[in-house]
């Protein structure tokens, strides 16, 4: 057996490094075969991929290391390379979303003996298609326009490091959450879910179609979304104001009433599949990464692809 170890060192304000090394001294310790890529930029795994495929056999595991979008850009490169070969994640983000929602370890022992076991999981995906720009890509978590897509931004912006140094938690999104309404603007969408007659939302705030729960770090934003139900949550916030979003904050945080307390802000529906029309600029966040578009006409289903359970 071989290990082929792909490594955002970055991720998480350098988790991503410590769980690397880390995982590296137990291959040594335990004598265990390996061949490791650290990468330096946003695009890197898809080029690591590229040059790997030729020579991948049956006796290698691939092992991701970094935060959601770490995994996000591996999988949707070897989905862009028609490829369907499991892998290993072993979480090192800031946020962790999908980890959380699948209850992945980021033990090192307990990661190895799973990996070990190899049991293989079919997860369901987000993929979507941008036609205008010719865009396409995957969300494991959540793919959406409006203040998600702006608090990704800032957050993004906003250090990193600083979170790691004093602990992620819900509030640490509470900045980016606040800063991104003060600047926010409503939109207008046209949304058609599964066969359904299009339906048009103005005053929007965000609209954003939720493969689990979580958003921001550990936030169950949509509960009654769970991965791998064969379905997504199409989410829209509209008509939103400032006395509106800090009586939800708390129920946000807390009891995860929200969509039953204010049924006239938030509203959602169940889908397999829906497209998403926007005629005006606006930003689109796909698993914490952000996109710029001048106009969106956005189609996005359900795949699946295949994950060791670690």
């Amino acid at each position: 057996m071989e290990y082929i170890i792909i490594a955002n060192p970055h991720s998480g304000g350098g988790m991503g490094n410590k769980q690397f090394d880390l995982l590296i001294q137990y291959c040594k310790t335990h004598n265990l075969s390996y061949v490791s890529y650290l990468t330096q930029y946003g695009g890197e795994v898809y080029q690591i991929i590229k040059k790997l495929l030729p020579t991948l056999h049956a006796n290698n595991r691939i092992i991701i290391i970094g935060g959601d979008g770490t995994l996000n850009e591996s999988i949707a490169s070897l989905i862009k390379f028609n490829q369907s070969i499991p892998i290993a994640y072993l979480p090192a983000g800031t946020g962790n979303d999908f980890s959380r929602e699948m209850n992945f370890t980021n033990n090192i022992p307990t990661f190895m003996e799973r990996l070990e076991n190899e049991v293989v999981s079919t997860l369901e995906l987000l993929s979507f298609n941008e036609k205008l720009s010719h865009t396409t890509g995957i969300a494991m978590n959540s793919l959406g326009f409006g203040l998600d897509a702006a608090i990704c931004q800032l957050n993004t912006i906003q250090s990193k490091k600083q979170k790691s140094k004093f602990g992620l938690s819900k509030f640490s999104y509470l900045t980016p959450i606040i800063n991104a309404f003060k600047k926010h603007k409503e939109f207008q969408a046209s949304i058609q879910i599964n066969d359904q007659p299009v339906q048009i939302s103005d005053k929007n705030l965000l609209v954003g179609l939720f493969n689990h729960s979580y958003f921001g770090g550990g936030i169950r934003f949509v509960p009654t979304a769970k991965q791998n139900s064969h379905n997504f949550e199409v989410v829209v916030a509209r008509d939103v104001t400032a006395p509106v979003i800090l009586k939800a904050f708390p129920f946000i945080l807390w009891n995860k009433q929200h969509f039953e307390r204010f049924p006239e802000n938030l509203l959602k529906q169940t889908a397999t599949h829906a497209c998403i029309k926007i005629q005006e600029p606006i930003l689109m966040q796909t698993d914490g990464e952000v996109y710029s578009f001048e106009e969106v006409e956005l189609e996005a289903k359900l795949i699946t692809y295949p994950i060791y359970l670690t």
